[in-house]
């Protein structure tokens, strides 16, 4: 007992001190276990998200580049479609999980040479659908009213007056 005297730990304190080392070990397993919880959701979640491409939009990509996009680069990957080593499905595979072939990525990034496609041209080759123009009105849906634009007579502080007077 002469080592207590001499400011030496006793078993106890030894027993203290390992018991808070054990103590925070197993905190630090169990946020650590915690946290590779939260990723794992967390990359379920995104990958939710990240769905394959559909079949249309597939087919819109393939429109939008043969329509109105054949760079030299986007011919390469075409040509490599047209004999059977890349279908168009791939292309998009790619570029939704970024793990693109380096030709399809060089064909992707020569979209940016390319000058952008008016909505009528768009509509043109298949890749939206075609709205009905600015000079013809849609039709009203039945059963739903139809929004009516300002009158001309119409202003805040007339609001609350007899609206039979309006107009005359």
């Amino acid at each position: 007992m002469q080592y207590l005297s001499q400011g030496g730990i006793s078993s106890l304190e030894t027993s203290r001190a390992a018991w808070e080392l054990d103590a925070r070990v197993d905190q630090a397993f169990r946020r650590s276990r915690e946290a590779r919880q939260q990723m794992q959701d967390a990359e379920s979640r995104l990958a939710a998200k990240s769905a394959p491409p559909t079949d249309e939009e597939v087919e819109r990509i393939r429109l939008f580049v043969l329509g109105h996009a054949r760079t030299p680069e986007w011919e390469r990957v075409i040509e490599l479609i047209d004999r059977g080593l890349l279908s168009w499905r791939e292309v998009t595979d790619g570029l939704a999980t970024g793990r693109l072939d380096h030709r399809v990525a060089a064909a992707f990034d020569s979209l940016s040479k390319v000058p952008p496609a008016s909505e009528a041209e768009l509509a043109e080759i298949g890749v939206i659908r075609a709205e009905p123009g600015d000079d013809e009105p849609e039709p009203p849906s039945p059963g739903r009213p139809v929004a009516r634009g300002p009158r001309e007579d119409d202003d805040e502080e007339s609001f609350f007056d007899d609206p039979l007077a309006r107009g005359r």
